[in-house]
């Protein structure tokens, strides 16, 4: 079954690869440059899988998180970063967060964790 994946992320390249990678293992994609922007278009169609880059400009990945769980929203999630020691943190405290990775990260690992986490939503 084809699944939904969000894309959150500031950098167009980041964006434009992930969106690559989730559309050849056959599933439909969402993007937001921000926290913000992906709320909003969450209100629309709710996504099987989150990838939230940690550091974003208007809302970063961790307040965009505590807005998703305090609506009892719960999404799987990656948080991307280059800072993954501080990125790691969060995965202890947000329910959502099931993996984390350090930017730059190995495309085919990406590919196989987003998978796997959507292989668990099924």
């Amino acid at each position: 079954m084809k699944k939904t994946v969000m894309i959150v992320d500031d950098q167009m390249g980041i964006r434009l690869l992930l969106e690559e990678v989730v559309k050849a293992a056959g599933h439909d994609v969402m993007t937001a440059e921000n926290g913000k922007e992906a709320l909003d278009k969450m209100k629309g169609k709710r996504p099987d899988l989150l990838l939230i880059d940690y550091k974003l400009p208007i809302m970063d990945g961790p307040t965009l998180l505590s807005h998703l769980e305090e609506q009892g929203q719960i999404i799987p999630a990656i948080m991307m970063s280059g800072l993954v020691e501080e990125a790691m943190v969060h995965k202890e405290r947000f329910e959502n967060v099931k993996e984390v990775f350090a930017k730059p990260f190995n495309v085919e690992e990406a590919r196989d964790h987003i998978n796997r986490l959507l292989k668990e939503r099924s």
